[in-house]
């Protein structure tokens, strides 16, 4: 089992496509202790990318398909950090960029919502950047899993019950512009870190 305290210093981005034989139970596992820690993590992030399709235990939400609507506990004022993790529909198209970005968007319903589209309000786009090569030669099925901290701190004052989360990536549409598409994912998942220890007070924002 790799420990919580070299786990820091390897987790800033380990690329194992392609390491099929790799035994990946004690990597996922350092990760989520190392998340639960609440130690330091260098610039505030985790990435790994792994082989397979099955998203781990401890993510608690779970969907087909490049989005994922989550409902969100009481205790959001205790948020500590978000993980994702991305399944991605493999093999890519070979006509791909070696690399690309992928953005996490956070959509919120606002309280007067009535489902005609006025009510979609975005936070802010996270651009999460990865290599693409690293899985343009792979034939099977990739995971990316990551922590952040990106969204916190508007999931902290949101008093909404319900969140979208949206992962799309930036393409060339051949006239020297650049558009959002969704990702191309099988699943996604999401886990939601807390701290008890953070200060519960905290003052309500509601779109």
């Amino acid at each position: 089992m790799i420990s919580t305290i070299t786990i820091g210093s390897l987790f800033e981005a380990l690329n194992f496509a392609n390491c099929f034989k790799l035994d990946q139970k004690p990597l996922i596992a350092a990760m989520h202790l190392k998340i639960q820690s609440g130690e330091k993590i260098s610039h505030d992030r985790i990435q790994m990318v792994l082989p397979g399709s099955e998203i781990p235990e401890w993510f608690g939400d779970k969907g087909i398909g490049s989005s994922l609507t989550i409902q969100l506990p009481s205790n959001c004022h205790q948020l500590k950090g978000i993980a994702f993790c991305l399944v991605f529909l493999l093999p890519l198209p070979s006509h791909e960029s070696h690399f690309f970005t992928i953005y996490i968007e956070c959509h919120v319903q606002s309280k007067n919502g009535d489902g005609d589209g006025d009510g979609d309000e975005v936070f802010f786009p996270k651009g999460t950047y990865i290599k693409y090569k690293f899985l343009n030669s792979s034939h099977s099925d990739h995971m990316f899993l990551h922590y952040g901290l990106g969204f916190v701190d508007p999931l902290r004052k949101y008093s909404g019950k319900e969140v979208t989360f949206k992962f799309c990536n930036i393409v060339s549409n051949g006239k020297g512009h650049v558009i959002r598409k969704p990702c191309k994912l099988k699943s996604c998942g999401v886990y939601l870190h807390f701290d008890e220890n953070i200060y519960t007070g905290r003052r309500h924002f509601v779109c």
